[in-house]
């Protein structure tokens, strides 16, 4: 029998409380919106010193270019005002925080006024290259990361009052974001709420059947996946069925019908979880099964390549792991998708994408329970799951021998994944739904 998931607070709680008193709110209650309902919920690690990290990591880099970021930013932004851009088309203003959904983006703007949060060079360079109108939110991580280490109310409040000032500027209709459980995105959907911007959140990664849900439990409205998706938030109570809309996949997925080989051999990739960042005694394991892969693949001449989670510690694992290949570090997730014909991971979202390419995915279960990992192999998203890598190994051996890999291809489930939606397309007549039942 499933454990039945407790969450320390809802939006319910929030709403009692009143975003239009937000800026009277208690130190415990803003603190537990802001940071502690994310923490509370990653229990299966160090998620706080991981945050700190990541923050003092973004803060730093921000820092060594602080001044000249900001003159660009100033310069660009006051330029496209001179210029006219953001009037030329008379509709709601929408303001996106999404890394992944540069395509969205552009088809958006055709019919929309679109502005886009930024924090790096590559979402700049993306507003440079589409004239978009910016505003830069890298100087937010200051304040959580003063409250995180110093425990002083007046770093939320000051988080609060920057992140109104800048939405104010914009002045968005709707703003799009990829989570609602991190700080930024919290203090954005809590200000929206307060200044009456309607907030969406896309999904953007992959839930377990039996882990706690921590996106989509504040903002107005959650884009999902697909009927599986939508099916665990009704089921768990957080949002009502009104609430919830079925995006399919946001990205655009192109397959290639021939398998990609290389001298005569396929190519297969392990795509690595930085599972040590939250528990460090899964290293080993983590390590311990790269090396194992590599060199099942290598005897049975199975091209094999490692590509590293975002979240991963490149160099420390290069120097542990110096027989195996890594992808290069700029090389982007299509590109290892189009290289590859297999795909190996224990519970990656990228490994559901992959699936979706068409391509041979193999689900290897190796670590404890508490990761929550679903059988990828049941849910019908990846061609085999194994527990044991000894089984594992015996199924590469066959892909190995095989002229091609068609028959261990699975048909894609695609309740779990919608995929015969246009994303584009799809997000305007959702985008349009919503318009409309917000007039009545």
């Amino acid at each position: 029998m499933k454990q039945k998931i407790t969450y320390n607070r809802n939006l319910a709680y929030y709403e009692k409380l009143g975003f239009d008193n937000l800026f009277s709110w208690s130190e415990k209650d803003l603190s537990q919106f802001l940071i502690f309902d994310y923490l509370d919920d990653m229990k299966w690690g160090d998620t706080e010193n991981l945050l700190i990290r990541n923050i003092k990591s973004s803060l730093k880099k921000y820092k060594k270019y602080e001044f000249i970021v900001e003159l660009v930013d100033r310069i660009y932004n006051n330029f496209l005002v001179k210029m006219g851009v953001r009037d030329i088309k008379k509709n709601e203003r929408i303001l996106f925080k999404n890394k992944r959904c540069f395509s969205l983006i552009s088809q958006l703007k055709k019919y929309y006024p679109v502005d886009v949060i930024v924090t790096e060079k590559r979402d700049r360079l993306f507003s440079f290259k589409n004239f978009l109108r910016y505003i830069n939110m890298a100087d937010l991580y200051e304040f959580i990361y003063g409250y995180l280490v110093e425990k002083n109310s007046k770093y939320l409040n000051d988080l609060i009052e920057k992140t109104k000032e800048k939405l104010q500027k914009i002045n968005p209709n709707y703003i799009i974001l990829s989570n609602d459980s991190l700080p930024i995105e919290r203090a954005i959907v809590a200000v929206s709420k307060n200044l009456r911007i309607c907030t969406l959140v896309i999904q953007h990664g992959i839930y377990q059947s039996n882990s706690i849900l921590t996106d989509g439990r504040i903002a107005d409205f959650i884009l999902v996946w697909g009927e599986y998706f939508r099916d665990l938030y009704v089921k768990s109570g957080l949002r009502k069925p009104e609430e919830i809309y079925i995006l399919g996949y946001p990205y655009l997925i192109e397959k290639k019908e021939k398998s990609y080989t290389e001298n005569k051999h396929y190519v297969a990739y392990c795509l690595g979880e930085d599972v040590e960042n939250f528990k460090k005694e899964y290293l080993s394991i983590k390590l311990e099964a790269i090396k194992n892969l590599y060199k099942i693949c290598n005897n049975i001449n199975i091209k094999f390549i490692y590509r590293p989670h975002p979240g991963d510690d490149r160099k420390m694992l290069k120097s542990k792991l110096p027989e195996v290949p890594f992808t290069p570090k700029n090389e982007e997730i299509a590109e290892t998708f189009s290289k590859g014909d297999i795909f190996v991971s224990c519970n990656s979202t990228a490994l559901v994408e992959a699936a979706m390419r068409s391509k041979v995915c193999l689900q290897l279960i190796n670590y404890p329970k508490t990761i929550n990992a679903d059988d990828f192999e049941k849910l019908g998203i990846c061609s085999k799951s194994f527990i044991k890598i000894e089984d594992l190994k015996e199924y590469l051996e066959k892909l190995a021998k095989a002229a091609d890999l068609n028959e261990f291809k699975s048909k894609f489930n695609k309740n779990y994944i919608e995929t015969s939606y246009n994303p584009n397309k799809r997000f305007l007549e959702i985008l349009e739904k919503i318009k409309n039942n917000r007039k009545n």
